[in-house]
């Protein structure tokens, strides 16, 4: 078996398990989440923006519980955890009052970019913690993506160049969640999808603010920033909590 291959199985494997631990009934935390991201996709879909505001908050408290849950971090690993996980909620509540997903306000999206890029900050110091290291193809292909975002973005208008600028890091980011491999153990290896999956769920919601509100396909994009984003933040809370556990246990 290839490295690849051998890569390819141990992320899939790692996935049913955290697939699994969603549907666990004996935890409350996996359900919580579930009932949290459904609730939010009902609302995004309908409209009912007090069914949101309800539930949207408590996606990344979930997620994060289910991180944490797995295994003792030490003091430093769980203060970073948990500083992303405030920041990405914070993030959540700044745009969910301002309109969603459909926000026209540059001022209000910038806010909110910035309460997320404080939480991968936090959980890209805890993957460097943890021993990955940036690959030069992930690198160089998230540096790609990074610039033509960068560039459609300043196209549209110089004063969008903080979202530019967040746009680079969360490309950073996915290039360092990318980067892990079999030396961080098996159930950090979700990192592989969480990156992607954190950059999708941004990218439409972009393509969200151009769609006409209310359309099938306005609602359809809510969904779906919806799905990528609960999916990316799942992933990336409890890959990187994963590879903290890992590289303290000396293996």
């Amino acid at each position: 078996m290839t490295t690849t291959s051998a890569f390819a199985a141990t992320l899939g494997q790692a996935l049913k398990r955290r697939v699994d631990s969603l549907i666990d009934t004996s935890r409350p935390e996996g359900p919580a989440f579930l009932a949290a991201t459904g609730g939010t996709e009902i609302a995004k879909a309908t409209q009912f923006g007090a069914l949101e505001k309800l539930c949207k908050p408590l996606i990344i408290p979930a997620a994060l519980a289910i991180a944490m849950r797995e295994g003792r971090l030490s003091a430093a690993d769980a203060a970073l955890l948990s500083a992303t996980a405030a920041g990405y909620t914070t993030g959540d509540v700044i745009l969910m009052l301002g309109g969603g997903h459909a926000s026209r306000s540059k001022g209000r999206l910038i806010a909110g970019a910035a309460a997320f890029g404080v939480g991968h900050l936090a959980i890209g110091s805890l993957m460097l913690r943890s021993g990955l290291r940036f690959k030069p193809l992930q690198a160089a292909v998230h540096g790609v993506v990074a610039g033509g975002a960068g560039a459609v973005l300043l196209a549209e208008g110089k004063e969008n160049a903080p979202l530019a600028a967040y746009g680079g890091l969360l490309a950073t980011l996915s290039a360092l969640a990318t980067s892990v491999d079999r030396s961080h153990g098996p159930a950090a290896s979700v990192l592989a999808v969480a990156g992607p999956a954190f950059l999708l769920s941004d990218g439409l919601i972009l393509a969200r603010r151009k769609a006409e509100g209310g359309s099938l396909s306005a609602r359809a994009l809510d969904v779906g920033v919806i799905d990528t984003y609960a999916t990316a933040a799942l992933l990336m809370l409890s890959g990187t909590a994963a590879a903290a556990r890992f590289a303290g246990s000396g293996r």
